[in-house]
């Protein structure tokens, strides 16, 4: 039986995690197209931290439940076409007004994808926006024709997820990260080069590296000035993707670079690749994705959380995203 009431995160202001607070609301009613789904975990990204401070490119109505994908049992549906998911533990992601930081979200039952009884419930609520855009940008690089790619931030899920997948196709990975001690952890995942950003040559040994292992685009999610520091490190006619802004800084980028090398910056945002590229490329995408979940897509969970630990959750992941990531667990 669905309760009439659940308890649920709700953004009061955009502060980040002083704007958070726990609450009992209504139970949310599926219409039509939609499917009511009792969640078991959630998942805690850099798009979320973003949200929180009211800088992402969604942005909802206050006050508002948090949270862009999770895992959980669909148990009502607004329409034949849900129905069809009523029973299933299931992926999901939503841009929608309801968010997954909750015990029952709405979503639009095109946004749910069946899951593997072999996949946790853990995984499964970090199935979707990382792991897809770890499998978008590589589809990139592979449907371009490069011979390797150039990423930072690649101590980070996402970062590893690249360079597991680009070693598993035969790429070459050039990582950057921002301390010496995670240099080898990075070698054992197949990283072809790892150079560390503080290093007071940073440039020039990204320049070689780049060069050594034919690193043809790169994929930024930090922005500010690392941004013209990769383009520059790349060859003439190179694209580098800004998927994050995890610096909270614009772009920087020498002019000459952009004028004289023939270099382009794309931004790459997940949903909208989505809609670009449709629903055959997505579910082919996931079909891959659970097959890799694992070895190269497998993520680690920092610790799970409840509803009322998720500001400690939360604060522990803004601490140290590298130790892995924090999921929110309903049940």
């Amino acid at each position: 039986m669905i309760p009439s009431t659940m308890r649920a995160i709700q953004l009061e202001s955009f502060d980040g995690v002083e704007g958070l607070f726990v609450r009992e609301l209504a139970t949310p009613q599926p219409r039509g197209g939609q499917v009511l789904v009792k969640m078991h975990t959630a998942a805690v990204n850099p798009s979320d931290l973003m949200f929180l401070r009211g800088r992402y490119g969604v942005r909802r109505e206050l006050p508002t439940t948090p949270g862009f994908e999770g895992c959980g049992t669909v148990v009502a549906a607004g329409s034949v076409l849900g129905k069809l998911w009523v029973g299933r533990r299931v992926a999901l992601a939503t841009q929608g007004n309801f968010g997954t930081w909750a015990e029952y979200t709405i979503v639009n039952a095109m946004e749910v994808f069946p899951l593997r009884k072999s996949i946790s419930d853990e995984q499964g609520a970090m199935m979707l926006v990382n792991p897809l855009t770890a499998w978008a940008l590589m589809d990139r690089a592979v449907r371009d024709r490069h011979r390797g790619v150039l990423l930072n931030a690649a101590n980070s899920a996402l970062g590893r997820m690249i360079v597991r997948i680009a070693a598993a196709r035969g790429l070459t990975s050039v990582a950057i990260v921002r301390q010496a001690s995670q240099v080898d952890a990075l070698k054992a995942l197949g990283a072809s080069a790892v150079v560390v950003s503080s290093a007071d040559d940073f440039a020039d040994q990204l320049a070689d590296a780049g060069r050594t292992h034919h690193a043809g685009i790169g994929f930024d999610a930090i922005a500010g000035p690392m941004t013209g520091a990769m383009l520059k490190a790349l060859p003439g006619g190179a694209c580098v993707l800004v998927y994050g802004a995890l610096s909270l800084e614009p772009v920087q980028v020498d002019v000459g670079t952009l004028l004289f090398g023939n270099r382009v910056v794309e931004g790459f945002w997940l949903s909208e690749w989505i809609r670009r590229y449709g629903t055959k490329r997505v579910v082919r995408a996931m079909i891959d994705i659970q097959g890799a979940l694992a070895h190269t897509m497998t993520t680690e969970v920092l610790a799970p959380y409840t509803l009322d630990q998720a500001a400690a959750g939360i604060r522990a992941y803004q601490t140290n995203m590298g130790a892995g990531k924090v999921v929110l667990r309903m049940v």
